[in-house]
């Protein structure tokens, strides 16, 4: 009915380009008005390093997730 939304923020999808946020109009994003649901690179692998460890998993599934981890390592391009 015209009840007010419980959460009354909206996300508009940006981008990363050229050192700046954009949206997919073209507008600049101000770096602190963007929120992503990224964690820290250390979260995530101690998070893994932890599940790992309690669940003690084979050697190979331990392996597998490290070529994992070096598929998502993306080189920086050329300078």
């Amino acid at each position: 009915m015209g009840s007010e939304p419980e959460n009354p923020h909206g996300f508009v999808p940006v981008s990363y380009e050229n050192g700046t946020w954009r949206t997919a109009e073209g507008d600049v994003v101000p770096w602190y008005e963007v929120q992503t649901d990224l964690l820290p690179e250390a979260e995530v692998q101690g998070a893994l390093q932890r599940v790992l460890s309690v669940y003690g998993v084979s050697d190979v599934v331990v392996d597998a997730f490290d070529q994992f981890r070096k598929e998502l390592k993306r080189p920086s391009p050329e300078e």
